[in-house]
């Protein structure tokens, strides 16, 4: 019975052909490539292509819950989202056929840093100097059906490396502050870093003007929970490798991130108006950008 009843909503569903969304009905012309997706208990439509756009995307899922229906919709969104969104709860519109949602999803962040308001001895190499972080797990509300107003809420984790390539270096003084010094003339430098663990509490609102234009922006706060020193040099034709820990990092700075979605193609960058080390340690603040999935 239950197949019946997926198989009749699914020709329901296909028996249209246009790119228009009255109500609850949506209708494409001439698709690409459709397909459709069984099981005991979920019926998943997906259609890709449309005319005069090949990129296009609908997907529509129904559930049986206790002999009810949960159905939901996704129009052209699926590029650049590696790591799919689970929907939780159902939507509920109004009288004027609008609506709210929430859904689970999970962000992985790649990007390079270039700190500013830097002390005039440091020598960041920007192309050099990296941040990783990912949210595994992040709440988003729609405001409305399409998706054009979001609030979220995630959960991450942070990795931030500003690295130093020439002649000077970082290392940590008797009271436990990072100070730059100069290489001896008889070491060839390789690199000295600073790399800053974080756990970290995003909070971001988004607007979608279309499918290929989107704008997010909100801060980030980071607990910085570790923070070390690493440099590597050659001496003597000995490679040496000095790694240093406990150097005095702020424990709690703010990240304002703004993203910007352009073509599917996700940029964000970060900033802080917070110094990464505590006052009496070399002196910069963070930036970063990079894409952000």
């Amino acid at each position: 019975m239950k197949r019946i009843l997926y198989l009749s909503f699914a020709i329901c569903q296909l028996s249209y052909s246009s790119a228009e969304a009255q109500n609850d009905t949506v209708v494409i012309h001439n698709p690409k490539k459709v397909t459709i997706v069984t099981g005991d208990s979920l019926q998943k439509i997906i259609v890709t292509g449309k005319e005069g756009d090949d990129k296009f995307t609908y997907q529509n899922a129904i559930r049986l819950v206790d002999s009810n229906y949960v159905s939901t919709t996704r129009i052209g969104r699926d590029r650049w989202e590696l790591i799919p969104s689970v929907k939780v709860g159902k939507k509920k519109g109004d009288v004027k056929g609008r609506g709210s949602n929430n859904a689970i999803s999970a962000h992985l962040g790649l990007g390079f840093t270039a700190p500013t308001k830097a002390d005039a001895r440091t020598d960041f190499s920007t192309f050099k100097s990296w941040e990783i972080f990912a949210t595994p797990i992040q709440w988003d509300h729609h405001f409305d059906r399409r998706e054009r107003n979001t609030i979220s809420l995630g959960l991450g984790i942070d990795w931030k490396n500003y690295r130093m390539t020439g002649d000077t270096r970082f290392t940590k003084a008797p009271d436990g502050n990072v100070v730059i010094e100069k290489y001896p003339l008889q070491v060839s430098p390789d690199f000295s870093r600073i790399k800053v663990f974080s756990l970290t509490t995003i909070i971001e609102y988004t607007h979608s003007f279309n499918d290929d234009f989107w704008i997010g922006i909100g801060p980030v706060v980071n607990f910085n929970v570790y923070a070390s020193v690493l440099t590597e040099y050659s001496m003597y034709g000995e490679d040496i490798r000095k790694l240093e820990k406990n150097i005095r990092q702020r424990p709690v700075t703010i990240d304002w991130m703004f993203r910007l979605g352009l073509f599917g193609v996700p940029f964000y960058m970060k900033y802080s108006y917070d110094n990464v080390l505590k006052a009496g340690g070399v002196k910069f603040r963070s930036l970063s950008f990079g894409l952000y999935m």
